[in-house]
């Protein structure tokens, strides 16, 4: 049998689409239902607050995949660091890392300071 869904949807992507009667939905993908070729998703934010909280299905073809790529603060990776200790998720906890140190390397001021510790002589060529 030959499925009619998306390919690019998974289980967990954040998306959005309209109801038959023109709500807006947003919420993530729960289940996809092979036997009906619908998808399930968990409404997030809707205009419609009776539908906030609930699971709803709808074809794949009105389903949006929202990107949910963004930038963090440097406040708001620190404060994600402390979640990650809070948790104990050290895996999360390298990643945020990373991320601030290589932020904090990007805006580094360069150094006239040497490798032997030394200041670097200013001498015109």
């Amino acid at each position: 049998m030959e499925t009619n869904y998306n390919p690019i949807l998974q289980v967990g992507d954040w998306v959005k689409t309209k109801t038959k009667n023109g709500e807006l939905v947003h919420g993530y993908l729960e289940n996809f239902q092979a036997f009906n070729s619908k998808v399930e998703l968990k409404v997030v934010v809707s205009d419609n607050e009776k539908l906030i909280g609930n699971s709803i299905k709808t074809e794949p073809k009105n389903v949006k995949k929202i990107s949910t790529h963004f930038e963090h603060t440097e406040k708001q990776l620190e404060d994600l660091i402390d979640l990650a200790l809070l948790t104990k998720d050290r895996e999360w906890f390298n990643d945020l890392s990373a991320e601030i140190n290589r932020r904090k390397q990007k805006t580094a001021p360069k150094s006239d300071v040497g490798s032997n510790g030394f200041e670097k002589p200013n001498v015109r060529r």
